[in-house]
This record gives structure tokens, C-alpha cells and sequence, in this order.
């Protein structure tokens, strides 16, 4: 294949003279199989050489990049976060400028250019997805089906269906119990009310305090009053209460559909169905969503060969291949068996329903952040109230933000 033009791309492969490490922390359990066909793949679209090095753990990965980065021995290519952790790369001129090469090389490919927001600091894109999971509400089917309900399309249907499935004696909605996850519902619940609203208390522009939050919070409080919200519960229990359909609903990343598919045999299509939380005026959905920055280090001496393979990246046939084995669905073009995760990925792309947004852990600062994963998982046992919620979490944003 080489020297022959890439289906679906307007570049001919280049001849194998180049050659890049691509460094990160998400293969280490790959067989080594697996990053051969993922190496062969790269190699065949671009004529790039491209050495995957995977290192075991977070720590020995960020203490190899620290000593590294900032010489021409940098891997051409590698893995990273987004936020405040990619912004100090940004900012020290360690990571290339992306921004042409996303409308040539991503956007023409089925990834999402929403999602390039997370990756920008003034007007500048710094990377790639190297994978990206989105958040949806998956559904039991077969509950639905049998209360005669169906896909809400206004939030106020969302609330009926909730009503309903409680008064039938079906928990609607399963709640996580890890310690972070009180973010969960708090992001989804400001967004379907307005997503500026949600942009503001990320960015310090809106106060935590502001009566258009406490009016979502209280609302919240109303349905988690209500019953509709599960005792929070392990990410086990959670798939195994939407599978038996004890619990009807869980607002979840797409490799939790993958995961009810596998553990419990329900069919992806007859059994389990996806939607996004509608928002409260009638305004497009908001899907939100976590990524793996896949970054170009400005200082590496295979800086240029990095760039040549990431042009064949995001193709049809690599990202098939990368799907296959890494479980991650980065592009509509790529399909899966699973038609709910499938579907889940279809609405990425629907710009005229549908907008991207980055997930709270990662738009706003740690400091604050670590504060409200407290205060909200008070909200949510019923420890904390809204007033003393809000109040604690707006004391921290005021310290945070007036630096």
C-alpha cells in the first residue's frame, strides 16, 4: 500500500523513511501482538515506523516525560490530559499547534469538532483525540416497553418517564458510588437548564451561589426526594440492576453499554437503547464527554514524522483497527456490534440536535473541583443541603479564581 493514495484522503502514503516513538500509559496491558497490528497498521497508511512504548504506571510515565519533554530524545508522539495539564505543556511551547491540521486530517474523518474545545488555549488547538467516551443515559428497553414509554424528548417527558417508572415500582435512575462521581447528575442537570450556566461556574464567570444554580440544584433536591435516584451503587451493581431492570436508567460512558452487552447477554439493539438528558427549553442536547489528549512534542527530533503518521491516524482503516483493539470509538466512521454504543457516537456528529461539552472534572480548576466532589456526594446521601452545598463550594472558587 505504500506510495498509493489513502482511501477517503487526499495524501499518498510516504515511503518508510521515517520513524517516531509514540509513548504512553494506556497499552500496557495490550499483548504485544496487538501493538504489532497497531504499529503494521500506521506503517501501511503512512510509511511512517511508529515504536509504541507503554509504559506500566501513571508515575513511572509523567517522571519519563518530565526528563524527556524538553529535549530532541521526546517521543514524536504521546498520551497526555486535558485541562490545566496540557495548558502548562501549552504554555512552556512543548506540544505543536494542531489547529490546521484538524480540518484536514479530523473533522473530514468523523471525529467531533466540538471536542477540539478541550484541547484549545487561545484559539489554538494542541492535539489530537487519542480516545474520547461519552456520557449518555442508557436505558433498559424492555422496561420502557412494558410502561409503554418512550425516548423522552423534553425535559419534562424525562420527569414524567420517572414518575411513571417509580410508580410502577422501578427505580428510574442508578446512581455511582465512588467519591468523585457526585459531578455526574450535577453537570446534567445545568446543562439541560443552560449550558452557559454550566460554562459560567466552570470559568469562575458564574458564582456557584447565583439563583439560576440554586434553582437547578433545588431541583434536583426534588428529584432525588422523590425517589427517582437510586442509593448510590457500585459500577457492578449499576449494570446489573439496568440488565435485570430493577433500576431503568443509568447516565454512563459508552463502554457501560458494552459492558451490560457482555456480562448480562442482552441484545444491543432489542434490549438496550441510549438517549441524551433533554434540556429544559428545547435547546440542543449536550453530550458530555472525557479525552485523551494525543499530543506532538515540539522539541522531539522525529517531531515531523510524528506529523506524517497522524495524518493516516483518524482514517477508516486505522481507526477500525484501533477500535478492535483498544475498545475506544473515536470516529463515526468506525462501527461496532453494539448498536447502542453505536448509536451513542452517532450524536456526537448531529450538530443540528447535539453539542459536545467536556466533562466537569476536567473544565474546571482542581482545587475547586476537589471541593465540589465532596460537597455534591454530601448532596446526594442527603448529608449536605443546597444552600450549604453551594455556599462551601463558591468560598473555594472565590480563593481559586481571584489568583
Amino acid at each position: 500500500m505504500l506510495g498509493s493514495t489513502i482511501p477517503g484522503m487526499n495524501i499518498a502514503a510516504a515511503e518508510t523513511t521515517g520513524k517516531t516513538e509514540f509513548w504512553n500509559d494506556k497499552m500496557a496491558n495490550t499483548d504485544q501482538s496487538k501493538l504489532d497490528q497497531m504499529q503494521e497498521s500506521i506503517k501501511d497508511l503512512s510509511g511512517i515506523d511508529v515504536e509504541l512504548i507503554a509504559y506500566p504506571d501513571t508515575a513511572s510515565y509523567q517522571t519519563a516525560m518530565q526528563q524527556s519533554i524538553r529535549t530532541e530524545d521526546a517521543p514524536g508522539l504521546f498520551t497526555w490530559w486535558s485541562g490545566s495539564q496540557l495548558e502548562t505543556l501549552v504554555k512552556e511551547g512543548l506540544v505543536e499547534d494542531m489547529t490546521d491540521f484538524w480540518d484536514e486530517y479530523v473533522i473530514p474523518n468523523g471525529v467531533s469538532a466540538d471536542v477540539a474545545d478541550s484541547l484549545t488555549f487561545d484559539g489554538k488547538i494542541y492535539g489530537v483525540p487519542y480516545s474520547i467516551i461519552y456520557n449518555t443515559i442508557i436505558y433498559n428497553k424492555d422496561i420502557f416497553n412494558q410502561y409503554g414509554l418512550e425516548e423522552p424528548q423534553t425535559f419534562d417527558e424525562f420527569l414524567t418517564v420517572c414518575q411513571t417508572l417509580l410508580d410502577n415500582g422501578v427505580t428510574p435512575i442508578a446512581l455511582k458510588s465512588d467519591s468523585w462521581a457526585g459531578f455526574i447528575w450535577f453537570q446534567a442537570m445545568l446543562a439541560a437548564y443552560d449550558p452557559a450556566l454550566y460554562e459560567g461556574i466552570c470559568d469562575g464567570s458564574i458564582a456557584y451561589t447565583d439563583e439560576k444554580v440554586v434553582e437547578v440544584m433545588n431541583q434536583w433536591k426534588d428529584m432525588l426526594d422523590k425517589g427517582y435516584f437510586s442509593a448510590p451503587m457500585t459500577n457492578v451493581d449499576m449494570a446489573k440492576s439496568v440488565a435485570t431492570g430493577s433500576v431503568a436508567m443509568e447516565l454512563e460512558p459508552n463502554y457501560e453499554a458494552t459492558t451490560i452487552v457482555n456480562d448480562y447477554g442482552l441484545d444491543s439493539k432489542e434490549d438496550l437503547g441510549t438517549f441524551v438528558l433533554p434540556s429544559v427549553d428545547g435547546a440542543k442536547k449536550i453530550v458530555f464527554y472525557e479525552i485523551a489528549p494525543l499530543c506532538v512534542s515540539s522539541t522531539s527530533k522525529d517531531k515531523d514524522a510524528a506529523i506524517e503518521a497522524l495524518k493516516s491516524w483518524f482514517t477508516k482503516e486505522n481507526q477500525t483497527v484501533f477500535t478492535d483493539i483498544t475498545g475506544f470509538l473515536c470516529s463515526s466512521q468506525v462501527t461496532v456490534d453494539n448498536e447502542c454504543v453505536n448509536q451513542m457516537v452517532a450524536y456526537t456528529t448531529d450538530s443540528d440536535n447535539y453539542s459536545m461539552m467536556i466533562r466537569y472534572y476536567e473544565n474546571t480548576p482542581s482545587d475547586v473541583r476537589d471541593v465540589a466532589l465532596d460537597e455534591l456526594m454530601k448532596f446526594e446521601l442527603g448529608d449536605a443541603g443546597v444552600d450549604e452545598v453551594l455556599s462551601t463550594i463558591q468560598t473555594k472558587a472565590d480563593e481559586v479564581f481571584a489568583k
